[in-house]
């Protein structure tokens, strides 16, 4: 059994310690020093990382050869596939703003789109993933059904846990038991000052 599909690469946490520094900089009114570590966040090694959990099926990484067929019909499913904004909030607070499965610090959706209006150029995001800002496109924070909404889960803040994006959609409809993950419930959030870069709100 392991926790994530592979282990966390060391350029996402730095990744995470760069945008910590670009919102404190843009916080100072430092706004060339905000840009300059934001462009340094765009790592390469994190889109490939990324691509090899999300893209075509591999064995070897998601111990599976093809999808789940036994998805429920849309009719048989939770009538409502997502939480309310202020559920998802009190669901990444009380994880930590941290993947509960790769155990990465991940960021606000709404503070990424604040720094991508603001630092366009630096934090490109173009309409393919390989035209986004690497370390804010993996490290985006959602929500991840643990039992999969498609499986018959639903939104009980018991089933729902944060999730980067590489963690999020490498899982698609696959059960934990499927892809071999411990349940990310029986070990405990890591709950710090990390606040998801929300101070910029």
């Amino acid at each position: 059994m392991r926790n994530s599909f592979l282990p966390l690469i060391p350029e996402l946490e730095h990744a995470a310690d760069l945008l910590d520094r670009a919102v404190d900089a843009y916080l100072a009114n430092n706004h060339v020093v905000a840009s300059a570590f934001i462009a340094e966040a765009d790592i390469p090694e994190i889109y490939e990382y990324t691509a090899r959990i999300t893209g075509p099926i591999d064995p070897t990484i998601h111990w599976q050869k093809s999808m789940p067929k036994d998805v429920l019909p849309s009719h048989e499913r939770s009538t409502l596939r997502m939480p309310t904004a202020k559920d998802e909030v009190a669901i990444f607070k009380r994880d930590g703003w941290r993947c509960r499965y790769c155990g990465c610090r991940v960021v606000s959706k709404k503070a990424r789109s604040v720094l991508i209006r603001l630092f366009p150029k630096e934090a490109r995001w173009g309409r393919r993933n390989i035209e986004k800002h690497t370390g804010l496109a993996a490290l985006t924070a959602s929500l991840d059904h643990v039992v999969p909404h498609s499986r018959g889960g639903t939104n009980a803040f018991s089933n729902l846990v944060t999730a980067c994006g590489p963690c999020q959609f490498g899982r698609n409809d696959w059960t934990l038991e499927e892809v071999g993950f411990n349940d990310p419930r029986d070990r405990p959030p890591v709950v710090d000052g990390w606040d998801g870069l929300t101070r910029i709100l």
